[in-house]
């Protein structure tokens, strides 16, 4: 995320597209939990990102400051204090014209948000917290269908959550293994995730320790309700 940062670089454009497409759903959903309606969360979301990069304002989120998670969440507190009325319907596109919010996508996820005891800090909390593994399990997904494994993949990906159905014998069967090596393979597959939850982490923060404890704080986001 620091990448993004550094405007001038040839890393900057794909590191801004990653930027936008992990935040902008939970900067989507902090907006709405303020009391905006749909078109003003949009449009806030929209020039949020605007004012990210018309004001240079990434080039703050220095590694030594610590976790980009609280920098975005911090600078868009303040982005929405100094919002005045006359201001809440911002132009859409522009030199952000990459930021793509679908009105049904955002609808249809704001949805299914919890409604009851969650802040909007916490609610922005859990929406990172579901992007880190939602990347992370991209990144996953990747690596196996570069190694011409995808349907190892799509059979062991259940069994990240327990949510797998049939047994580890079944599983074997299913990939012309035996029981023993599909438990290995399941044992792979959840730590070569969870080595990846770490990487997306990393890539926000300034070193390893703090990347624990980003850890520990996803796992405390996903269990609010």
């Amino acid at each position: 995320m620091f990448a993004a940062a550094c405007l001038e670089t040839s890393t900057c454009q794909p590191a801004l597209e990653e930027l936008c497409c992990q935040y902008w759903y939970p900067i989507y959903a902090y907006v709405r939990r303020c009391g905006r309606d749909r078109q003003q969360a949009r449009d806030l979301t929209q020039g949020f990102f605007a004012y990210l990069l018309e004001g240079n304002v990434l080039k703050r989120a220095s590694p030594d400051r610590g976790r980009f998670r609280s920098f975005m969440l911090g600078t868009l507190k303040n982005f929405l204090l100094n919002q005045h009325e006359k201001e809440q319907t911002i132009r859409r596109g522009g030199r952000v014209d990459f930021v793509s919010i679908e009105e049904e996508t955002a609808k249809g996820l704001y949805a299914h948000e919890p409604s009851s005891t969650l802040t909007p800090d916490k609610l922005f909390d859990r929406r990172w917290a579901m992007t880190v593994l939602a990347d992370a399990m991209r990144r996953l997904e990747a690596e196996y269908e570069r190694s011409g494994m995808k349907e190892i993949f799509t059979a062991a990906q259940p069994y990240l959550t327990g949510d797998g159905e049939c047994s580890f014998a079944e599983l074997g069967a299913q990939l012309k293994r035996n029981e023993g090596a599909a438990r290995v393979l399941v044992f792979r597959f959840r730590e070569r995730f969870r080595q990846l939850i770490r990487s997306v982490i990393a890539d926000t923060v300034s070193d390893l320790e703090q990347v624990e404890v980003e850890l520990a704080h996803l796992q405390a986001a996903l269990r609010e309700h």
